[in-house]
């Protein structure tokens, strides 16, 4: 309210008599123990909210009252705090704009299309602006709701609730007793093609049930819903309704319960599905279940009962916290806040109405903002790899939406705002110095620049001792933990099949020798035959021999003997080439980092300084240094702990379950910790810290945009 009860231009409104048109209603609702009024236009299916003295001008406007009575009538009911003239204008000015009101003169037939196109043009633009759901209206649901009731309405008593509870505890006990079967290999069951396919065909479907448990609850306590039509969701298609009248219900847990309903049909449906998915047969429909289950449960709680998207879960938070319009007041504050008190406007006008509103609109406005934001970006990227041009565009878009617009309106604020007529240069100089700060922030002040990798303690190859040939293990001739010499003998292997093939090839090649030595004189054909047999058993024989001198394990070079699990080597069948353990000097354990190709240029070329944590001493930093790197781009992990199943960061590719393979190329760099590392550590994650010295945030960005680009776009 400003000081002066009058206004220079009253006398242009006071002979009025206005009156509210016969598609405006009004409802009686409270927020934080406040009466509010709320004003529906059941033609453009818009709301206005009213505070008790608003309502009672807008009451006392029937017509024959001109508007200086009716002022005068509201003054007098509010001595204490009564509307001044210049409220009074606006009021009647906003309803006018809306076409809520009409007076004593003919209408305007001219000024009244000018209305509807500019009605249909601001419909449009509020599409544009979020390409990412573009919405497409098909027709009017209403009569059959109408019909329809008397069948849907009993599920909103406490026997629905009731049934609605028993199918979801039993859905959530089935899924708790089969979630390492539900769990195990999510990526690999829900990306495949054949699943990518079903999951496109189920999902229309259960957002359709979706959006009629919206229609339904609305219905069922009074609302009525006029508009059924198909969303592009992100390209992809997806029907919705219109149940804003559930705004208009006096009790915040019918509201509630209405933008809640379709989030309560997708949990119904996943409860169902997991109990059908519990005795399905494998095939199509316990992979329908599945997919179902994914869709009503993770999807539906992780968008549409997220509060910070325009989604059901948003409605649901602005009523249980009692601040209606949450976003857009939120959004309000902020600007509230920049006018008070880095501007210094005095008449700046608050959109908090009631205490404790102020630290939920703060925190709101700033995290809805970081979040859509992000996820703009997101989808918007993810569609580019797809469609490179399309994905642009909405990348720009959404960049314009959510930066360059609000960027754009605050400039021609500070510059042709009447409100800053006597504060304009102060104005100037603030917006110049802040945005010089964040500009120097992003460009100039330069910031420590790391690269964070994971890796595990790993032994040299050449350390290692494995096998020559197949055997069982009899003996370990060194005991693990002591120093071996190189070329001492440290285990042996048995295999009796082994020394039975020696023995008759020895035999084998007696006897060939015997009856050489017969023929050699007789018959000199036959004797270059047995020659032949001869030099082909020896050969025959060596390799036997060189396989029975195998079965005794010798150390390649002095140092530790390290056998994991010595415990239960002996009596334990080995193939060639397995690994006992390690010959280990002091300086051989060292670090095997796993890099992804964004990361190897930076490590490669600005690397100053290398830090270490093993994972069973975090709060110990350790200093280190590049030993080595292995040439060329692989796919072969080192050890699973680097995957993302063993807790790891690199993707596996879950089509080949016989060893870690990489979704994309990494890298592999050996580090060396000064001091060491001690033998019991080997094959233990270390988180490894790559110092690049410091750079601003925005070179930063810009490399990683442009490695987007490249990798994504070939661009």
């Amino acid at each position: 309210m400003s000081q002066s009860l009058f206004s220079q231009s009253w006398y242009r409104v006071a002979a009025l008599r206005p009156r509210l048109r016969r598609h405006a209603e009004i409802h009686r609702q409270s927020f934080r123990g406040e009466v509010w009024y709320v004003l529906q236009d059941h033609q453009t299916g818009r709301f206005h909210r009213l505070s008790p003295a608003a309502n009672l001008i807008l009451c006392m406007m029937d017509g024959r009252r001109t508007l200086q009575e009716v002022w005068e009538a509201a003054a007098r009911r509010n001595e204490d705090d009564p509307p001044t003239q210049d409220d009074t204008i606006r009021l009647i000015s906003q309803l006018h704009g809306s076409d809520l009101l009409q007076g004593d003169l003919p209408p305007d037939l001219a000024e009244l299309a000018e209305r509807s196109e500019s009605t249909a043009r601001r419909t449009l633009i509020a599409r544009v602006k979020n390409p990412l759901a573009l919405r497409f209206p098909l027709f009017d649901p209403d009569p059959l709701l109408d019909r329809l009731v008397p069948y849907f309405r009993p599920l909103f008593s406490v026997w629905g609730l009731a049934v609605w509870l028993a199918v979801v505890i039993s859905g959530l006990v089935v899924a708790g007793l089969h979630a390492g079967e539900l769990t195990g290999d999510v990526a690999g069951q829900m990306l495949s093609a054949q699943n990518v396919a079903l999951m496109m065909c189920l999902y229309p479907v259960i957002k359709a049930l979706h959006e009629a448990g919206h229609a339904c609850a609305a219905k069922a306590w009074g609302g009525e819903v006029h508009e059924v039509g198909l969303m592009l969701l992100v390209l992809f298609p997806a029907p919705y309704v219109d149940a804003s009248t559930s705004a208009a219900f006096p009790s915040k847990w019918q509201r509630m319960m209405v933008a809640a309903a379709g989030i309560f049909v997708e949990l119904f449906l996943a409860g169902l599905a997991a109990i059908v998915w519990a005795t399905a047969e494998p095939g199509l429909v316990r992979a329908a279940a599945f997919n179902v289950m994914v869709i009503g449960s993770v999807s539906t709680l992780l968008f549409n009962g997220n509060p910070l998207l325009r989604f059901d879960g948003y409605y649901i938070f602005a009523d249980l916290i009692e601040i209606p319009n949450l976003g857009s007041r939120a959004n309000r504050y902020v600007f509230y806040l920049i006018e008070r008190y880095a501007l210094k406007i005095e008449g700046a006008k608050s959109p908090v109405t009631a205490d404790g509103e102020r630290p939920w609109l703060f925190v709101y406005a700033v995290a809805a903002f970081i979040y859509r934001t992000t996820v703009s970006i997101a989808i918007a990227s993810f569609i580019a790899t797809q469609y490179f041009v399309f994905g642009v565009l909405l990348a720009g878009l959404a960049l314009f939406g959510t930066v360059v617009s609000p960027l754009v309106k605050g400039l021609k604020f500070i510059l042709t705002d009447p409100k800053l007529n006597r504060r304009r240069s102060r104005a100037v100089t603030l917006t110049s110095a802040a945005t010089g700060a964040v500009l120097a922030l992003l460009f100039v002040v330069p910031l420590p620049y790391t690269t964070m990798a994971q890796g595990v303690v790993w032994a040299p190859d050449d350390t290692q001792i494995r096998t020559k040939t197949d055997g069982i293990l009899t003996t370990l001739l060194v005991e693990p933990g002591r120093d071996a010499q190189a070329g001492e003998a440290l285990a042996t292997l048995e295999d009796p099949s082994l020394d039975s093939r020696v023995a008759v090839l020895e035999a084998q090649l007696a006897e060939l020798r015997l009856r050489y030595d017969a023929a050699r004189l007789g018959d000199r054909v036959q004797a270059q035959i047995l020659q032949e047999q001869i030099a082909s058993t020896q050969e025959i024989l060596r390799v036997y021999r060189e396989r029975q001198a195998g079965l005794i394990v010798r150390a390649s070079q002095a140092g530790r003997l390290i056998v994991p699990g010595a415990v239960d080597l002996p009596g334990r069948y080995l193939r060639r080439g397995e690994r006992i353990g390690y010959v280990l000097t002091a300086d051989d354990p060292v670090v095997r980092v796993v890099v992804p190709q964004t990361d190897v240029d930076l490590i490669r070329s600005r690397t100053q300084g290398v830090a270490a944590r093993l994972a069973e001493k975090p709060e110990e930093v350790r200093a280190g240094s590049i030993l080595r790197e292995v040439p060329g781009a692989q796919q072969e992990i080192p050890s699973l702990a680097l995957a993302t199943q063993g807790g790891g960061t690199i993707a596996v590719d879950a089509s080949n379950p016989q060893k870690p393979v990489a979704l994309q190329s990494i890298f592999v760099f050996d580090v060396q910790l000064a001091g060491g590392l001690p033998f019991n550590v080997l094959g233990e994650r270390v988180y490894i810290r790559f110092d690049h010295g410091a750079e601003p945030i925005a070179w930063r960005a810009l490399r990683s945009l442009r490695q987007v680009f490249l990798s994504q776009f070939r661009v």
